[in-house]
């Protein structure tokens, strides 16, 4: 082997190994170590959105959105800044919610860049009740969410965005 391959190879390797040295190290923000992490975060939100939905403690809930988050609902309802949201929050789990379970499931969480999330995943709400007090059906719905990692709150819902899938009209079976 000539003494000019034998140094490209060498050149090659060392490359190699600084790239898998720097796509490992703790500071390559965006990198796969630091998504992990942060999913583990994001998920552990979800959790504690769906425990504080059973106990229906609305502080908790309007705790994980930003202070300019939003929030729409399947019927279209939009509630705009953390107010709103706790305002929507209350006056539904004084009424139709009192009583309702939640059940979160996170489909994807994609990484847009450093400190913005969108995470996708599905929900079934039972327990639901008119106010008359006749239950309604359980419904499962989609969800997409906008998250920020906010620094000092860690990651928080800037929008999220609720739909319950229906038949189309103009789609074939």
């Amino acid at each position: 082997m000539s003494k000019s391959r034998i140094f490209t190879s060498l050149i090659a390797f060392f490359l190699l190994l600084a790239g898998v040295a720097w796509a490992e190290s703790p500071s390559n923000i965006g990198g796969m170590r630091q998504d992990e992490k942060n999913e583990v975060k994001i998920r552990a939100l979800y959790d504690e959105f769906e425990s504080a939905w059973n106990r229906h403690d609305v502080q908790a809930l309007v705790a994980l959105w930003t202070i300019d988050g939003d929030h729409v609902e399947p019927d279209g309802t939009e509630a705009d800044g953390k107010d709103a949201i706790a305002g929507l929050l209350a006056k539904q789990h004084g009424s139709v919610f009192k009583t309702s379970m939640l059940d979160l499931s996170i489909a994807d969480v994609w990484f847009v860049k450093t400190g913005v999330a969108l995470v996708d995943g599905t929900y079934t709400l039972g327990g639901a009740k008119l106010p008359d007090g006749k239950d309604l059906p359980s419904r499962t719905g989609r969800y997409t969410a906008v998250l920020l990692d906010e620094q000092s709150h860690g990651w928080q819902v800037a929008a999220s965005r609720l739909m319950i899938p229906t038949e189309l009209p103009y789609k074939p079976e």
